[in-house]
């Protein structure tokens, strides 16, 4: 009875949970991770399809999450695309959000803007993390292009962690 509980927990975990255009899922292959994550056709694939898309990544491997399921010292990324690029090494992003917060840096190249696995990345990760639960939306540029993300259900699928954490 344990191994049917198991199994389906398992095929739950990887189901995604969506809250108004947001998707979380949980993948348990491999060791464990969360995607948080938006794309503008509502598709529950983040690693498929790259238009404009924001991904948080969450990893308990290194260290524990916030109570609440948020990124903690040394155990999240945040990725963006537009138009299916990501920045590339160098160029600026600016990121605005509806509550005034702005950051603005040179990206690192690759698709991850950012992360909290050192210390230069900690504040920038933790205060977008923690805009994306307070903002209307969020502007994100680099490259010449734009893209305006709706913020709406950004705190109900950050939220859909919560069970797991247990």
């Amino acid at each position: 009875m344990k191994r049917i509980l198991a199994l389906c927990a398992l095929l739950c975990a990887a189901s995604p949970a969506a809250a108004g255009g947001w998707h979380f899922v949980a993948s348990l292959e491999g060791g464990t991770e969360f995607w948080t994550f938006t794309n503008e056709t509502g598709d529950a694939s983040p690693r498929r399809i790259r238009g404009n898309e924001i991904w948080i990544t969450r990893s308990d491997e290194v260290n524990t999450l916030g109570r609440d399921g948020t990124c903690d010292f040394n155990n999240c990324q945040v990725a963006a695309f537009l138009d299916g690029h990501a920045p590339q090494a160098g160029e600026r992003v600016e990121i605005r959000f509806s509550n005034g917060d702005t950051l603005a840096f040179a990206a690192p190249g690759g698709p991850d803007l950012m992360s909290n696995y050192d210390t230069a990345g900690m504040g920038a990760t933790n205060l977008f993390v923690h805009d994306i639960r307070r903002a209307e939306w969020v502007q994100i540029a680099f490259g010449g292009r734009s893209h305006r993300f709706a913020l709406q259900g950004s705190a109900a699928a950050l939220n859909a962690i919560i069970p797991y954490l247990n």
